[in-house]
């Protein structure tokens, strides 16, 4: 059985999907950083503080969650190229139209 992700018609799809992730990854980066920052400064909590942070049972759940639409997003880039109806990124995405 041929790798059918790595065969030559999905070369773009992989680039895509490499894409996606890259900018997935910059933008929590980006946003960590300002968090970290701004928490540092009005708050005094230590990146230390961060790492040793144990999450409720509740907030696990929306970590989980989180992590699902991210992964749904990243895999899904091939599918989105191809299916480029706002509707059809949004439902993928799990997400409403704005109003």
């Amino acid at each position: 059985m041929a790798n059918i992700y790595l065969s030559e018609d999905n070369i773009d799809d992989l680039a895509r999907m490499l894409t996606a992730l890259m900018s997935e990854v910059w933008i929590m980066r980006d946003r960590m950083a300002v968090m970290e920052a701004l928490i540092g400064e009005k708050i005094g909590l230590s990146s230390k503080d961060l790492d040793d942070f144990i999450p409720t049972a509740d907030f696990s759940a929306q970590l989980e969650a989180l992590r699902d639409r991210f992964v749904s997003n990243v895999v899904g880039a091939p599918l989105a190229a191809r299916e480029r109806s706002v509707d059809a990124i949004l439902e993928r995405a799990q997400m409403k139209r704005p109003a």
